[in-house]
């Protein structure tokens, strides 16, 4: 986990996104929701990371470079505590590679966008439902 993360929250997103434009404009996108986003980096602890900031969803770049982000969900989904948590994995619309893969595993993508509007709606529409009051 790195400490990318805003303190004033009390709902957290984590982010597994490497590529320093995305992950920014994925980090502004939630933090626009008065949520917070908290990087999270490929390790050995990753999954018991990911269980102890009980996060209320998941980003997953499945096109990063420094991690297979399908092998990571398969992972996360295998994982008991983090089997119900909602996420989003991106991938571009001509990854038709990235897409198949993710189609056989079972994993839902959706096309990344650079538009923050974009961004935010999709977020906040994989969320589950929160009163919103209680994230500031």
């Amino acid at each position: 986990m790195t400490d990318d993360s805003l303190e004033n929250t009390k709902l957290n997103v984590a982010v597994l996104v490497g590529e320093d434009f995305f992950r920014k404009r994925t980090f502004d996108a939630i933090a626009a929701l008065a949520i917070n986003p908290i990087a999270f980096e490929l390790s050995d602890t990753l999954l018991d990371e990911l269980v102890a900031a009980q996060p209320i969803g998941i980003v997953v770049d499945l096109e990063d470079e420094n991690f297979s982000g399908l092998s990571v969900l398969a992972a996360i989904r295998a994982t008991p505590e983090l089997v119900d948590v909602p996420y989003i994995a991106y991938c571009a619309f001509d990854r038709e590679d990235i897409i198949v893969s993710a189609k056989a595993l079972g994993i839902t993508h959706v096309i990344r966008s650079v538009y923050a509007a974009s961004l935010v709606k999709l977020i906040r529409d994989f969320l589950p439902d929160f009163d919103e009051d209680t994230a500031d």
